[in-house]
């Protein structure tokens, strides 16, 4: 009953926290200091990429404290849970820094990352549909975990990958 479509015989579908390590940044608002750690949030992930031009910075004790359950490293997968869900961003820096509000999707089976940001960029409708909340939508670790994920062959996914960024240099 939750599977949003048809898919063919060589995927399955199982669960996000099936596939991936699912987590999400500090939720307490640290203390901001002039220089610092940057501490990304929703606002900050914008058309695929981390933007670091309107940060706020926290001390290296604190991202440590953060970066203790949800160290970001390069090939994993953030995306806004409060407020605007979605907006995926597949990190692709090494720089040091913590996240807030943000979800944090870590690999723990042979996938190809580049297809689960995909799929959370086409799945926006899916996940808002998952969120709760009134004015400011909010969607949980506990229905990010369980949500289905269609998982195609390793070969297939970066076939998959490779067709949507041909499509993506010819509209861009």
């Amino acid at each position: 009953d939750e599977k949003p479509f048809d898919i063919p015989d060589s995927w399955e579908w199982v669960r996000l926290g099936d596939v991936l390590d699912v987590r999400d940044g500090t939720h307490d608002t640290p203390k901001y200091v002039s220089e610092g750690v940057p501490l990304i949030t929703a606002k900050n992930l914008r058309n695929g990429e981390i933007d670091f031009s309107n940060i706020k910075y926290i001390s290296e004790n604190d991202a440590i404290k953060i970066n203790e359950r949800s160290q970001v490293s390069e090939g994993d997968v953030l995306f806004a849970m409060i407020g605007t869900i979605g907006n995926p961003v597949l990190v692709r820096t090494r720089n040091n820094f913590s996240i807030k509000n943000v979800a944090l999707l870590k690999q723990i089976a042979f996938l190809n990352m580049n297809f689960v940001c995909q799929y959370i960029l086409g799945s926006t409708k899916l996940l808002m549909k998952n969120a709760s909340g009134g004015n400011q939508k909010f969607i949980s670790l506990k229905k990010i975990n369980k949500l289905p994920f269609p998982l195609p062959p390793l070969s297939e996914q970066s076939r998959i990958v490779s067709k949507l960024e041909q499509l993506f240099t010819l509209i861009g």
